[in-house]
């Protein structure tokens, strides 16, 4: 029963928290002008920036988060901010289907080169059909201890409790196994737990692409200033 509670909290976290109302708006207004006017090279950029950034809210306001020292969170944030922002940010994409406007997409070509919106398109399509399985994920991933993508400077590396961050790992690990053994049964979840491996490195294949542009470091950046922000004032 805790468990479930503690998936429910988390799936109604995420839900409220994540973005997605904001994407659907940014596409109603978007809908609204004449077919010229539709998902320019600004408007589509300032949408990347507030969607990224916004993504992260689902992790400021999770519970096991807050218990942490301002100083572990900070370590946290800035080690993943690059796979929850760009894993959340390509998730809405999907949940939306904007990449399937060929309007938007040439605008994202704009902003990312397209060999970024080439591994983001693989990526998506290599997204398990289970949203709450991909939400369990994002939050492991949210409490990650290791970065090992790109090397980014005057970044600090050291936790002040590694020990408290461990077990919080450890849980939603086996919140996310539990879930799946219960709905698909062993031999399913053996299955989409590889597909994840197999998703995740494509993940990595796209930051490292991504790192070349000037535009994604700045966004990854303003994601992590507009978070701690919000997290310590």
């Amino acid at each position: 029963m805790d468990q479930w509670n503690l998936l429910s909290n988390l799936v109604n976290c995420f839900d409220e928290n994540s973005g997605y109302a904001f994407v659907e708006r940014f596409i109603d207004e978007q809908n609204r002008l004449p077919l010229k006017l539709r998902f320019k090279y600004s408007s589509v950029n300032h949408f990347f920036i507030l969607m990224m950034s916004k993504v992260q809210r689902v992790f400021e306001r999770n519970r096991d988060f807050l218990l942490l020292s301002p100083h572990d969170r900070t370590i946290l944030l800035e080690s993943t901010a690059e796979y929850t922002a760009t894993i959340g940010g390509m998730f809405l994409l999907h949940q939306a289907k904007l990449l399937n406007d060929l309007t938007f997409f040439k605008s994202a070509e704009i902003i990312f080169p397209p060999s970024v919106m080439f591994f983001a398109q693989r990526v998506i399509d290599q997204f398990d059909s289970d949203d709450t399985f991909i939400k369990l994920v994002l939050t492991i991933l949210a409490f990650s201890t290791i970065n090992y993508t790109v090397y980014r400077k005057n970044i600090p590396i050291n936790l002040t409790n590694i020990t408290t961050i461990l077990p919080i790992q450890d849980m939603y690990t086996d919140l996310t196994w539990r879930y799946l053994l219960y709905k698909y049964g062993h031999h399913e979840a053996v299955i989409r737990f590889s597909n994840l491996l197999r998703c995740l490195f494509s993940v990595s294949e796209t930051i490292v692409e991504a790192h070349k542009t000037q535009q994604f470091i700045d966004i990854i950046d303003y994601v992590v200033e507009q978070t701690e922000q919000t997290l310590f004032d």
